[in-house]
């Protein structure tokens, strides 16, 4: 497959050609010399975002074969994740309180916390069609016609879906957030 039919079945989604520009990721980054370890995956996953990005704006120029480009892009992926190691703290970070913004409430850190507990429990009920949905729309940010192209469906009926998932989220988010009708008693359950 020549590099520009490659580059076009990347931006459509056709599994060998992710999985051809995955395997030159992966030739760079399993290189024992960077020491990536459990950051390999997550420095992949910003290389594939990278590629999108600038294969969708056109900026594989063909100077050089397509797989130099896509190893210099994991190679750069791969010093930023390194550099980035270096400068982190080494005591982990859910550790830590969350800062207080100047003229900040004191309480902030929990709202920030149960928002994200609840953000969770909504991605959890949602299901696993709405949450791959949801990946390629906001994470990968596809537009519809690329999301209707990889789930294999019209972009109409992507479009729907993308609906009914954000429905549903609001749905389910209300039910969390909305405490139980007054009057209404509580279940207690005895432990002996």
């Amino acid at each position: 497959m020549d590099d520009q039919s490659l580059i076009a079945g990347y931006l459509a989604g056709e599994d060998e050609s992710h999985r051809q520009v995955g395997r030159w990721i992966e030739e760079v980054l399993r290189s024992r010399h960077l020491g990536l370890g459990a950051e390999r995956e997550d420095a992949a996953q910003e290389a594939r975002r990278r590629l999108l990005i600038s294969f969708r704006g056109g900026h594989f120029e063909g100077r050089a074969a397509l797989r130099t480009y896509v190893w210099r892009v994991a190679q750069s992926v791969a010093i930023d994740h390194l550099r980035a190691r270096a400068r982190r703290p080494t005591r982990p970070l859910d550790d830590l309180p969350e800062p207080v913004a100047e003229g900040g409430r004191p309480e902030q850190p929990l709202e920030q916390a149960e928002q994200r507990r609840l953000f969770g429990a909504v991605l959890e009920e949602l299901g696993e069609e709405c949450r791959r949905l949801w990946a390629l729309a906001v994470f990968e940010e596809l537009p519809y016609a690329a999301i209707a192209a990889r789930l294999g469906i019209s972009e109409g009926n992507a479009r729907v879906r993308a609906l009914r998932c954000r429905s549903r989220a609001a749905e389910i988010y209300r039910r969390l957030v909305t405490p139980p009708p007054a009057g209404r008693p509580s279940v207690q359950v005895k432990v002996s």
